[in-house]
């Protein structure tokens, strides 16, 4: 065992060009590992940094399968980097092994940032990065055919069905249950000139049909003051089951959703220009522009319980090793990554959704009508659960989606027994 991680650590060092925490003959360098591919506007926020302190900055590409497990074998024994860039759930692991370390921020510094994804990044209390950019999902409509998208579920349920079925004139001239007109909100010429279908996402899978169940109020972990509790688990409670039955309407009983829809098939059908709506999130954009599909991003339409679906809001931080030699110059590092300046320049060469109000309000992005809708709808999303057993959680809980979806078990049953298995993946971890 001693023989195999010793030469994993090797490998790591010397055939990687992954550089090691502290240089031996440069003790005023720093090191930075990312798979991050804004490469201008970190070399251009590196360079501030350099010229504010004289500290040198040695930036490492690493592939993002590669980053995790490199980081947690190497950083131990003084051999990773001073930070690193990652996704948010890995400041549990990372945070449950003393990888990374606490940060510190004033008032005023924590108050420009969303709290959102400072809460996306704290645990146990304490805050373990800070936020380069942040995504949600929410509801991609075709411009083409979709002049204002749907403000409730109701909306785009109607709207999808006839669209289905190639009626949408139907709906000329008329209102919604919320009193919206169809006319404001649909262009029937364009409908009409095509096949078209309605509303397709990929159901089974729970990041995606998590927020329909967060929207009837259903929770993963209970939260506490003293963190989230993962032997408090919430997903066969009845808002769970509420959340599951909307569902199993948009597949049975509305037959929006065929069976064995995938994310893929969703999105190159809206590529296409074949599809009305779907539910993505931002990196999804990126294709959707180079296929010159004219898109909108709005908000997850109101539900029947008057609340926004809350799909899991995702945070893509830079976090301090703890065993970095020069923790306090690491740390003003990663505050100018995270700038204004800094989170303005990401946007602007690979369009992560700044994580600071400031930037936000920059008048390059302000006018940006998608960025708007992303920003909307991470206000109403869940922050996803950063604690090492968040990962027990995947498996169980998309089989008994297609247990549900298949006839093959009711909700109740089925979560019921999601939850037990999902208890019982925690219990073998803590044990």
């Amino acid at each position: 065992m001693v023989k195999n991680f010793t030469v994993l650590l090797l490998l790591i060092c010397a055939f990687s060009s992954v550089s090691c925490v502290k240089s031996q003959n440069n003790e005023k360098e720093l090191v930075l590992w990312t798979d991050m591919t804004e490469t201008e506007a970190l070399k251009k926020a590196t360079e501030r940094f350099e010229a504010k302190t004289g500290f040198k900055v040695r930036t490492v590409r690493v592939p993002f399968e590669e980053l995790q497990p490199k980081f947690q074998v190497a950083a131990p024994v003084r051999k990773g980097p001073d930070v690193i860039t990652g996704p948010h759930d890995w400041v549990g692991p990372f945070a449950t092994a003393e990888l990374i370390t606490p940060v510190k921020l004033t008032d005023s510094e924590r108050a420009e940032f969303m709290e959102a994804p400072l809460k996306t990044l704290s645990f146990k209390g304490e805050l373990y990065g800070l936020p380069i950019s942040l995504e949600t999902l929410g509801l991609i409509y075709n411009k083409k055919f979709i002049k204002k998208p749907p403000q409730t579920m109701e909306e785009l349920i109607v709207i999808s069905d006839l669209a289905n079925k190639g009626e949408t004139d139907k709906l000329k001239g008329t209102k919604s249950e919320a009193g919206n007109s169809y006319d404001d909100m649909l262009n029937y010429d364009e409908i009409n000139s095509v096949k078209v279908s309605g509303f397709l996402f990929e159901l089974e899978d729970f990041y995606f049909s998590w927020g329909f169940l967060g929207g009837y109020n259903a929770y993963i972990f209970k939260e506490t003051p003293q963190g989230l509790d993962p032997f408090d688990i919430g997903l066969d409670k009845s808002e769970a089951v509420e959340g599951m039955k909307f569902l199993m309407d948009l597949k049975n009983k509305y037959k929006l959703i065929p069976q064995g829809m995938s994310k893929d098939i969703a999105s190159g059908r809206f590529m296409e220009n074949d599809l009305l709506f779907t539910i993505n999130g931002p990196w999804a954009l990126v294709d959707y522009k180079r296929k010159n599909v004219d898109f909108g991003f709005a908000p997850l339409p109101i539900l029947n319980t008057g609340k926004r679906p809350a799909p899991f809001v995702g945070v893509q931080g830079i976090y301090l090793n703890s065993k970095s030699a020069n923790k306090d110059m690491a740390l003003e590092l990663m505050k100018e990554i995270c700038s204004t300046q800094g989170q303005i320049e990401i946007y602007l060469e690979g369009g992560r959704v700044p994580a600071r109000f400031d930037s936000q309000k920059d008048e390059r992005l302000a006018s940006n009508d998608d960025l708007k809708g992303i920003l909307q709808a991470a206000q109403d999303g869940y922050p996803m659960p950063n604690i090492p057993e968040m990962g027990t959680i995947w498996t169980p809980m998309k089989e008994a989606t297609q247990l549900i979806m298949n006839g093959k078990l009711p909700p109740e049953q089925a979560l019921k027994q999601a939850r037990e298995r999902i208890k019982g993946n925690v219990e073998r971890m803590r044990n």
